[in-house]
């Protein structure tokens, strides 16, 4: 039985990279429908002010039965009163989005592909994933508006409510995040990948999956020493990890650098650089960048206290660019946990990278959560929804000889 599903599962991949539009040179739209409906007729349808060495001392205190938790509102010891404020965590009104009928699952991916590149087929394949797991009967049809400027935006989305769609998945960058907040009064959308941290208006009928960089950050200065460094690449995304570190931790960064261009040599920002040594360097980089830095930090003997990352550098291209000797202190925060084997091998099959694309995980909660509310079933995810916000756990890993290693016990607590 496991094998026929298996096949059945590799024969609509065929099926649907045959038809795909980023797979054809003229834009086109795609649209699958449910391999398990095989009726014609059924129903369409986002004050840390504690000095490092303290903040250390009170998450590592074994003696207290609290949890010590730490996020861009501010440092605080989980009580009672926080436990059930976490419990009482918003959830969206869905209640106007009822035509759904019970084993019956519509939905449409908005997708500038000129924008987004490659993430548009993975993101595809991430919501394709999650149906065929659920064994239901679906619709799934994408919408390329190719880029993110207004009229392009508009004129998909007409074509989405045209169609019926009332369920949207929207991988945009910040700009098309911005265009959607006016044009999508009747849509249930959700935005894999920006943070409502990153907005400066939103709506009730928007859900935003974005990485949650800020708690990332909060859960690695905690192994920061008193001595911070900032390598940056010059980009918005490094420019606003760099702001947010100088915020937390102002009076302990000693040395900052952009690296703007990839360079095999960076003596002449690493060599006899004693600010460098015994520091705590932040890599706000992509991962050639950083495994370049990590590289010659060893080949000129300048030995850090840790190289911290977020989620930008958890990758396993890391561990084949650098030495063993290059990551023994590279600790590196993370939010990914896929939950279902099942659902992690559905993806495998379709070439997803389940355990590292924090993009293609963000869709797979924001679908699972639209789908569970709206069909009455079970959530596979355990991330809840709150102020229409994917709320992340952060568990730190260190790069070890052949893979990432959890810190601690494991446990995505933070």
């Amino acid at each position: 039985m496991r094998i026929l599903w298996i096949f059945l599962i590799l024969g609509v991949f065929i099926q649907v990279q045959a038809k795909s539009p980023y797979n054809k040179l003229p834009p086109a739209e795609m649209i699958m429908m449910g391999i398990f409906d095989d009726d014609d007729d059924a129903e369409s349808v986002s004050d840390f002010t504690k000095p490092i060495e303290r903040r250390k001392q009170e998450v590592t205190n074994e003696n207290t039965t609290d949890l010590f938790i730490q996020s861009r509102h501010g440092s605080f010891t989980e009580s009672v009163e926080s436990y059930e404020r976490y419990q009482e965590l918003e959830s969206v009104d869905l209640s106007q989005y009822s035509n759904i009928s019970k084993g019956s699952f519509k939905i449409a991916l908005l997708v500038p592909k000129k924008v987004i590149g490659a993430h548009a087929n993975s993101v595809s394949n991430s919501i394709l994933s999650y149906l065929l797991f659920k064994e239901t009967k679906f619709q799934f049809e994408v919408f390329d508006s190719g880029d993110e400027e207004e009229s392009s935006i508009s004129q998909k989305l007409e074509e989405i409510r045209a169609k019926g769609y009332q369920f949207v998945i929207a991988p945009l960058t910040k700009k098309g995040a911005e265009v959607l907040m006016y044009t999508t009064p009747d849509l249930l959308v959700f935005i894999p990948t920006v943070n409502k941290q990153e907005m400066t208006d939103t709506r009730s009928n928007i859900i935003f999956g974005g990485i949650d960089y800020r708690a990332q950050i909060d859960a690695l200065l905690i192994y920061a020493n008193d001595k911070v460094v900032l390598f940056n690449d010059g980009s918005s995304r490094s420019r606003a990890l760099s702001e947010y570190i100088k915020e937390q931790a102002y009076e302990s960064i000693v040395y900052a650098k952009d690296i703007k261009n990839i360079k095999t040599d960076l003596s002449y920002i690493i060599k006899k650089n004693t600010k460098l040594k015994k520091a705590s360097i932040f890599l706000n980089m992509p991962i050639v960048k950083s495994s370049l830095v990590a590289s010659q930090l060893t080949q000129h003997e300048v030995k850090p206290h840790v190289l911290l990352s977020t989620q930008v550098n958890y990758n396993p291209l890391l561990l084949k660019l650098t030495q063993f000797k290059d990551r023994e202190f590279f600790y590196i925060a993370n939010s990914i946990l896929y939950p279902n084997q099942t659902l992690k091998e559905i993806n495998l099959l379709l070439g997803n990278s389940p355990d590292y694309s924090w993009i293609d995980y963000s869709t797979s909660i924001g679908i699972d959560y639209i789908f569970s509310t709206n069909l009455a079933d079970s959530r596979v995810f355990e991330e809840n929804i709150y102020g229409n916000q994917i709320e992340y756990k952060v568990r730190i890993e260190k790069a070890g000889a052949s893979s990432f290693v959890p810190i601690g016990d494991g446990r995505f607590n933070y």
